[in-house]
């Protein structure tokens, strides 16, 4: 017995297996259609997602890099203002203990240290900057060590005004290469998000 008589002898059957295969695969059509556009739109609110977070981390990183490059600013301007001989050596202390003081304050209580993840984002080099970090700790240790004491002779002081100055000029050459670190990071940032407009 072929298909057609089948469905001549029994047409209450044949109709009811035919509306079942058709069912059974406008079904599965409809589930594999689904599934695409199910797939495409997880898809595209992921890349939203990221993209969202990563604008997110980079403007908070931004934030934290130009705040933390004012205060590099404030400082190498401080140092500045010392080489040219408009401030002695104990004003300097006493303006860069105010600014140490204010620009600490002020990072430590940055709103949101959430800055750290650009590096999810993106693969700074650090070792340049952590090795101006260490030295300027370095220095700024030396120039405690430097500051003229009660019981010191003319000879002395004048020698350790030297060593300050030296020291002075070496922090404020840290600080510029810092200050262009952080605008390499932000350039970086800026032209990867430009791209992606």
């Amino acid at each position: 017995m072929n298909l057609s008589e089948f469905l001549r002898d029994y047409p209450g059957i044949g109709a009811t297996s035919i509306a079942i295969v058709s069912g059974a695969l406008g079904w599965s059509i409809r589930n594999l259609v689904q599934f695409f556009i199910d797939k495409s739109k997880y898809n595209k609110e992921l890349k939203t997602f990221f993209w969202k977070e990563k604008v997110n981390s980079a403007k908070k990183a931004s934030e934290f890099y130009l705040e933390h490059m004012n205060y590099l600013n404030l400082l190498r301007h401080q140092f500045e203002i010392f080489e040219k001989g408009e401030i002695e050596h104990q004003e300097l202390y006493e303006n860069i203990q105010k600014e140490v003081e204010f620009y600490s304050n002020k990072l430590k209580a940055f709103p949101h240290f959430e800055h750290h993840h650009i590096n999810i984002f993106y693969d700074f080099d650090e070792k340049r900057a952590m090795e101006i970090n260490k030295r300027t700790f370095d220095i700024q240790r030396e120039l405690i060590d430097l500051q003229p004491k009660q019981g010191d002779s003319l000879e002395v002081i004048d020698s350790k005004v030297i060593e300050i100055k030296k020291r002075a000029t070496e922090l404020k050459d840290n600080y510029e290469e810092h200050f262009k670190i952080y605008k390499k990071y932000l350039k970086e940032v800026r032209k990867d998000l430009e791209d992606y407009l």
